[in-house]
């Protein structure tokens, strides 16, 4: 992990300048691909707005199993339940996809600073909706008993939160791997990678630069049916 000043460093996605005066003073950090950026177990050290990349929330149970519950991207505060509440989620762990740049802060600031400025209130107003958005998203997702129907649901979910359109495709610009998917739907590598096989053979599935591609929305959608 490399550790440097922040001060006069600009951010590559232009969020809002209240984010960025709020996190000029903090301290710059760089994660390599899979290093951990909160654990588990201990307190976070602060909380970390994302600069560039991103980063995954996930759970393991009390058999190993990786639950991957989100991935959050540029511009989203980790970890959020902690900093607005205070309390430590205890087996909650932040790991980085890829490298990954954060701002890192203390709590209290983030606290104080939501109290004198409205704007950067709506924004952690935004990303707290998104974080039950998504949970919600994923608890329906579970519902369906087939392979099929839950990587169908997990892809269309990812289409919108991560989704470029390209001409008629849409590109789910994320690094989402075949495990990484499986982790999200409750499934082990092998049934999740035969259920995207038949999407792919089914012409409705792509892969451009190991990012998944959607062919075809309205016949991906109607199979959802």
């Amino acid at each position: 992990m490399l550790e440097t000043s922040l001060a006069g460093m600009p951010v590559k996605r232009i969020i809002d300048e209240s984010i960025i005066a709020y996190f000029n003073d903090g301290i710059l950090l760089h994660f390599d691909n899979g290093q951990t950026i909160i654990n588990g177990i201990d307190e976070p050290e602060g909380v970390f707005l994302i600069k560039t990349g991103f980063v995954k929330a996930f759970s393991i149970s009390h058999d190993g199993h990786v639950n991957l519950l989100l991935i959050h991207q540029v511009g989203d505060f980790i970890p959020l339940p902690w900093a607005l509440d205070g309390a430590h989620t205890t087996g909650l762990y932040y790991e980085a996809i890829q490298g990954v740049d954060v701002i890192k802060a203390s709590k209290n600031k983030l606290r104080t600073a939501l109290g004198n400025n409205t704007w950067l209130s709506q924004e952690i107003m935004r990303q707290t909706v998104n974080i039950v958005t998504v949970y919600t998203q994923r608890i329906q997702t579970l519902e369906f008993r087939s392979a099929r129907g839950r990587m169908i649901s997990e892809l269309l979910n990812s289409s919108e939160r991560f989704g470029e359109k390209k001409d008629q495709q849409i590109l789910i610009n994320a690094p989402i791997t075949y495990q990484d998917i499986a982790d999200s739907i409750n499934m082990n590598r092998e049934t999740a990678s035969r259920a995207l096989e038949d999407l792919f053979e089914e012409g409705l599935v792509n892969q451009l630069n190991h990012m998944f591609i959607i062919l075809d929305l309205p016949r991906l959608q109607q199979a959802l049916m």
